[in-house]
């Protein structure tokens, strides 16, 4: 059974033995359950961010998959090293907190409705932006009518 955009556990072993250098951040998690949940918890946080449009395992293309296989694994790794100080942070900010004392911290009110993801990931996935960048318009076709696509027609 697929785990986000990896056919199973295996194959995220196999990647993350190929490409990750503190492969120990990996192999050090106690079970299998938990590298699993990491690699669903990746999932999701990407497959449902509002900065990407990202396809499903089923409906991905084989270059997708390249793609969509490494920022998962990126992301699945991030989660397992930094996941509890981003818990963390983000408990502090939701307390409107924004200045901590004690280890000289200071939190951006403005970041705290936005979902961390390392850099490399946002580099990985830039083709799939769903940003304002999207450009819709409408030009003139082949037509019987007089009026140009910037004709107003609402005027009655």
């Amino acid at each position: 059974m697929a785990i986000g955009w990896f056919a199973d556990l295996a194959a995220a072993d196999t990647l993350l033995d190929l490409e990750w250098m503190d492969h120990d951040a990996w192999t050090d998690l106690p079970t299998n359950v938990i590298r699993t949940a990491c690699l669903y918890q990746a999932y999701n946080r990407l497959y449902y961010s509002k900065e990407f449009i990202l396809p499903t395992y089923a409906d991905a293309t084989v270059a997708d998959l390249v793609v969509l296989t490494r920022a998962q694994a990126e992301m699945a790794v991030y989660l397992a090293l930094h996941i509890n100080d981003e818990n963390r942070r983000k408990g502090l900010q939701a307390q409107a907190t924004i200045e901590a004392g004690v280890v000289k911290e200071k939190y951006d009110k403005d970041l705290l409705l936005s979902t961390p993801l390392p850099p490399f990931v946002r580099d990985l996935l830039c083709a799939y932006l769903a940003g304002e960048d999207t450009q819709f318009g409408a030009v003139d076709l082949c037509r019987d009518e007089e009026e140009s696509v910037n004709t107003k027609v609402c005027d009655f």
